[in-house]
Order: structure tokens, then sequence, then C-alpha cells
């Protein structure tokens, strides 16, 4: 039986596939203070093989361009809206 973490993870996968991306102001800032570009942003949501719940948010980690992990904290609603970046 899938989790909702199995779920998020899909759902996160899924929207990141297909470009369904918004970013928050401060995910815009954390972002460019660490060299994480759109593009990688969107290859560790895409390639997550992590999620875990944090408040009303999901914890998500994958690989980014480069092959390093990206952890995105995001919120699903109707897409995927990256709250922050580390």
């Amino acid at each position: 039986m899938a989790t909702a973490a199995d779920k998020a993870l899909a759902d996160v996968r899924g929207y990141a596939a297909a470009g369904q991306i918004s970013y928050t102001n401060h995910a815009r800032d954390r972002m460019h203070e660490r060299g994480a570009s759109a593009p990688h942003v969107r290859a560790a949501l895409a390639n997550a093989g992590a999620c875990v719940a944090s408040a009303d948010k999901w914890k998500v980690t994958g690989p980014d361009l480069d092959g390093d992990d990206l952890t995105c904290v995001v919120v699903i609603e109707a897409g995927v809206i990256v709250v922050t970046v580390f």
C-alpha cells in the first residue's frame, strides 16, 4: 500500500518532469546563495528519491544536474511550489 510520502514523491516527480514548478521569493534567494539554478532544482525534483513530511510541506531530495544531492522544501498545489533549497 502506498504511503502519503510515496504519493507526494510521485506527484513531485510528475509535476517537475512537466515543468509545473513555481518558486517563492525566499526560494529564489536561497537558490542564488547556493548556486542552484532552476534547471538544477527541476532535475533534483524530477529524479527525487526521498520525500519526508515536514509540517504542511514536503522535504524532497534528489540529484541535481551535477549529480549532487539537492534538498528542496515544497508545497504541492496544482504543481510544485518550491519554498526553499539546501
